[in-house]
């Protein structure tokens, strides 16, 4: 039992070490509503109040046979939980001393105790992004029995080093205050040290919606593996304000209930320019208020009017006033690659002014062709990210589309993970990897 353990406390050293080597990144999985169980060794302090570090030194004078630990804990929050412990032990004769007295005979020690349990590493700066590390306050009732029992207040320091999702090494220290504590010496205060292999029984979908709870934003509410596993409930795809839970017409914009309006109006608006037909001097031209309805004058059709085009003549683009878009420039555009957050597919500000450019450019030269190509990084399963990368090259194609790129001029794959740009071991690398790339190729 004694080589056990040494056994058990040597692996404290080993799991820093190991612990090192996984992702620090605040992936965290869930702990909530999360079972720990605990099986391990003990070291009882006999020799009485002093120093708790003591006990390296004077290791001969600590109770050291026959014993063992098992706990159950039941983590109700990410930050709190409740344990129960039972520990044994037994002072053997003429082995150590009770405080500074050689003990005459055998004892067998047996401690239950009831803990509350405070996780604070989250508190700590310097640890709050570690994921194989917890660190926590514990303090509570118990009882121990030697020749007689006797009830404890306890209170102590412990840790958790995690290996994998559910399997680690505990280690923990306690002090006990006997209530009873005499001149008996088997009332003592006294310190206990623990040294226990972990395995935490976590449930990997608590709402069942297919979505692992570490990967699951809402772990306790049913959604979408497409939303981050919390539910669709504001989705409103036609973006009039009105959710398509309740849209009558949930791909059509309108306002009675979801729908268009009936048109009532005498005066009609053709071309839907705010100019009713009766005043607009181009009914059926898009135009502005400000010139009776009618356009603004643009000599080379490049959608720039001549007021603001530098090339009035020459068709170009908006980004380059009017003027065309050079080679050099598009090339540069095309290595900004569409970046996108986790578990998401809507890209970002910055993403959205690179698609405009592109957009642009094939509106000037629409023989151009593309090959699109979507990726993702590879935390979590991989079909997952397969569908994410698929989502995610969907989203841009229908965007260029919808901005009047020809879908013809379009070739879109989806790789999920398999191409990764960088590593996938640092945060930094992995929403490098979460991407969309565009690629001009020969006709």
């Amino acid at each position: 039992m004694k080589k056990l353990t040494l056994l058990l406390f040597f692996l404290a050293a080993l799991s820093f070490s190991h612990a090192q080597s996984q992702d620090s990144s605040n992936d965290s999985i869930s702990n909530y509503n999360t079972l720990i169980l605990k099986f391990g060794a003990n070291l009882v302090d006999s020799s009485g109040e002093r120093n708790p570090f003591n006990f390296i030194s004077d290791f001969d004078e600590m109770a050291f046979s026959n014993n063992f630990n098992a706990e159950l804990e039941y983590r109700f929050s990410r930050r709190f939980s409740l344990a129960a412990v039972l520990s044994t032990n037994k002072w053997k004769k003429d082995k150590g001393n009770i405080d500074s007295e050689i003990i005459s005979e055998d004892f067998e020690y047996t401690a239950i105790d009831l803990d509350f349990k405070y996780y604070f590493s989250e508190d700590l700066s310097w640890i709050k992004r570690v994921d194989w590390l917890e660190l926590y306050l514990h303090a509570g009732l118990g009882g121990f029995i030697v020749d007689k029992s006797n009830v404890s207040f306890n209170g102590g320091l412990g840790s958790n080093f995690w290996f994998t999702d559910n399997f680690g090494l505990n280690l923990s220290g306690t002090a006990k205050w006997a209530s009873n504590h005499s001149e008996n010496r088997y009332n003592t205060n006294h310190f206990q040290y623990s040294a226990s292999l972990t395995y935490r029984f976590i449930d990997n979908d608590f709402d069942n919606d297919g979505v692992k709870n570490k990967l699951d934003d809402c772990p306790n509410v049913s959604g979408s593996p497409l939303n981050n596993g919390c539910p669709e409930e504001n989705l409103d795809r036609d973006g009039d304000g009105v959710t398509d839970s309740i849209d009558n017409c949930p791909d059509v914009y309108g306002t009675d209930y979801g729908c268009p309006l009936k048109e009532i109006e005498v005066d009609m608006d053709t071309d839907g320019d705010s100019v009713f037909d009766s005043a607009d001097a181009c009914p059926k031209i898009v135009g502005l208020p400000s010139n009776n309805g009618c356009p603004l004058p643009d000599k080379d059709n490049d959608g720039i009017v001549d007021a603001a085009d530098a090339c009035p003549s020459i068709p170009g683009i908006d980004s380059n006033n009017g003027c065309p878009f050079e080679a050099s420039e598009l090339m540069d555009l095309l290595s900004k690659h569409i970046y996108f957050s986790v578990g998401g597919y809507d890209f970002s500000q910055d993403s959205n002014a690179t698609l405009t450019k592109i957009i642009e450019f094939v509106k000037q030269y629409p023989q151009a062709r593309f090959k699109i190509s979507g990726h993702a990084d590879s935390y979590g399963p991989e079909e997952l990210n397969m569908a994410l990368s698929q989502n995610r090259v969907n989203a841009v194609r229908d965007y260029l589309i919808n901005n009047g790129v020809a879908s013809n001029s379009l070739t879109i794959t989806a790789f999920g993970e398999s191409m990764p740009l960088v590593t996938n071991s640092t945060r930094e690398g992995r929403s490098l990897n979460r991407r969309v790339e565009i690629v001009m190729v020969r006709n």
